[in-house]
């Protein structure tokens, strides 16, 4: 019997569409063991075809696995035999598969094998096809998601490639997406940011960290490279590689890839754990406002003066240098030929959800009790403000300081700008730098969960203010990651001789995950004893007045005024004996 496979390719432009999911009672977040092997292995080949033609490599990508998934589920099973192409059941293409199953970047390109082939098989087919090329090595892409089905009595199937590009996500990708590898030594591919433009975008990575741990512990800034080389966690099993960049504006984004380190690697724990993903929340940790009780969330949306939509409109201005100015740079509106304006523009900024604009202004004379400048926020055609500020508002001359207005960007397709302006009112030199966008305040509570506007949250660093209502603090990064305290060895085991000298002490190490929090020691038993100094603690125990036997008992680490860290207990057995023999063994030569 001679089987013929078809490939089919379809390429169009990344656009989205509203969410659907159509899925006939067949789950994709399900797979196979050797199907995902499979999944797996495509990727991993495609890399390698795009890392051969100097092209970066892609992340696995869950939502785009689930999409492409389900549509090879689809051709298989509710299209008859010998269909070749890219339309579902259900009328619908990529791009709107994509969004269906959550994916919230651009998607649309697509490859398919109509039958089910090995991954050496597909990777070759693909590259021997110049449009099918084409999409394996478009630059453009950033993630993948591979979904291979194959009917049991048959063996009918069908492969599908996905391609998407997330512009709110730098992926990490160790050794091309490989599964696993038998040395610590890996290489990794990181991506900058992808400078989308708008209030939302960050601008290219100039700087990155790295770690083995999602806390950074120990982690140094280096200048941003897209190649590095880097030692895995020794020791056998799943390990993850965090990195973080960050721009000119001190914006962070993290992202993590996972490889199995060792020969045997176990199939069963393959799957969405070691693929990029999305989520429409994020949670934040060791909340503390110092007196003020409320919180303000922003993942770096920054409207600067050196934004390619920032301008000049009326009046005397221009561009300046300056040391103190976000990114080096301000817009110094200055007296003559009367007023003098700015502005700066966007029309992708979130819509319809409340938020706070931060104006970071300066003037170079604070004595006047007159307006010397104001402010206006209009989004989607409603106007807020002005603001009117007087010379006595700034606390000093030639410092900068922030001034917040409530606004919402409505989403108006007649008036699709959201637009920051600014005036020059009096006669002193105002000096435009930027303005950040913040979310509306909310209580504090510690951990808090933050839903996300617009729900694509990629491991952008989110940006905390403090405020009362009147009052706001600075803007300092939030931590992603749950505190913890560590505390080795797990158990700890005395003997000790009724009547005899005390055993010798034993220590405890004593680390904090993603925290600085103080912590205190205590124990449970009248024979233990625990003593704290630096970061070990020193535990003992004396059994005087204790008959032979087995006594238990714990000492228990716990964090100082901070509720949300898991006390650690560290089990302590004291065994008591009436009398220790010792033996002695033979020497060998």
């Amino acid at each position: 019997m001679h089987i013929h496979w078809q490939l089919s390719i379809l390429i169009i432009g990344f656009l989205t569409f509203s969410l659907v999911s159509a899925q006939g009672g067949y789950d994709p977040s399900y797979q196979s063991e050797s199907l995902l092997h499979d999944e797996a292995r495509t990727v991993y080949l495609g890399n390698l075809a795009r890392r051969d033609n100097g092209v970066p490599p892609l992340r696995w990508n869950r939502e785009l696995t689930r999409a492409a998934r389900w549509f090879s589920w689809d051709l298989t099973e509710n299209r008859p035999g010998g269909f070749c192409g890219h339309q579902d059941t259900n009328g619908n293409w990529p791009d709107y598969r994509a969004r269906a199953f959550g994916y919230l970047g651009w998607a649309g390109a697509e490859n398919a094998f109509c039958g089910y082939v090995t991954p050496e098989y597909a990777i070759e087919g693909w590259m021997n096809s110049a449009g099918h090329r084409a999409n394996l090595l478009d630059p453009n892409s950033r993630e993948i998601g591979l979904g291979t089905y194959r009917r049991d009595g048959n063996g009918r199937g069908y492969v599908t490639q996905d391609f998407g590009h997330d512009p709110v996500y730098a992926p990490v990708v160790i050794e091309n997406e490989a599964i696993s590898t038998t040395t610590p030594d890996v290489d990794l591919y990181i991506y900058s940011h992808a400078t989308s433009g708008g209030f939302a975008g960050l601008g290219e990575a100039t700087q990155m960290a790295f770690s083995n741990d999602p806390c950074f512990s120990d982690a140094v800034w280096e200048p941003y490279v897209a190649e590095k080389a880097w030692r895995l966690a020794d020791g056998q099993g799943w390990r993850s590689v965090f990195v973080k960049t960050r721009d000119d504006y001190d914006r962070t984004s993290t992202s993590s890839d996972a490889i199995y380190l060792g020969a045997d690697v176990p199939l069963d724990e393959l799957g969405d754990a070691q693929m990029s993903t999305t989520q429409s929340q994020v949670t934040i940790y060791s909340l503390n406002g110092n007196g003020l009780p409320q919180a303000q969330f922003s993942l770096g949306w920054l409207a600067d003066d050196a934004s390619e939509n920032f301008g000049g409109l009326w009046g005397n201005g221009q561009s300046v240098d300056d040391p103190a100015a976000w990114g080096g740079t301000a817009y110094r509106l200055y007296p003559g030929d009367g007023e003098s304006s700015a502005w700066v523009w966007d029309t992708t900024f979130i819509k319809d959800v409340p938020m706070t604009a931060y104006f970071r202004l300066k003037v170079n004379d604070n004595s006047s009790n007159s307006e010397v400048a104001h402010v206006t926020v209009k989004g989607g055609g409603t106007e807020y403000g002005p603001l009117s500020l007087s010379g006595n508002d700034f606390t000093a001359a030639n410092q900068y300081q922030e001034f917040a207005l409530d606004f919402t960007f409505h989403d108006n397709e007649n008036e699709p700008f959201l637009i920051f302006q600014f005036w020059r009112s009096g006669s002193a030199d105002v000096y435009v730098d930027a303005v950040s966008i913040f979310s509306t305040p909310q209580a504090i509570r510690s951990p808090l969960t933050w839903p996300v506007p617009g729900g694509n949250y990629r491991g952008q660093g989110v940006w905390i203010r403090y405020t009362d209502g009147s009052q706001f603090s600075v803007i300092a990064e939030a931590a992603t990651s749950p505190p913890a305290l560590h505390v080795s060895p797990s158990t700890l085991n005395f003997l000790a001789v009724r009547n005899g000298s005390l055993p010798p002490n034993s220590t405890l190490n004593v680390a904090t995950n993603c925290s600085a929090a103080k912590w205190q020691v205590s124990s449970d038993a009248p024979w233990l004893h625990a003593q704290a100094s630096g970061s070990t603690v020193t535990v003992g125990v004396n059994q005087s007045g204790l008959s032979n036997g087995f006594y238990s008992g714990t000492v228990t680490i716990s964090a100082v005024d901070d509720s949300t860290i898991t006390p650690v207990s560290v089990p302590v057995r004291l065994t008591v004996v009436e009398e220790l023999f010792s033996n002695y063994l033979p020497r060998v030569q």
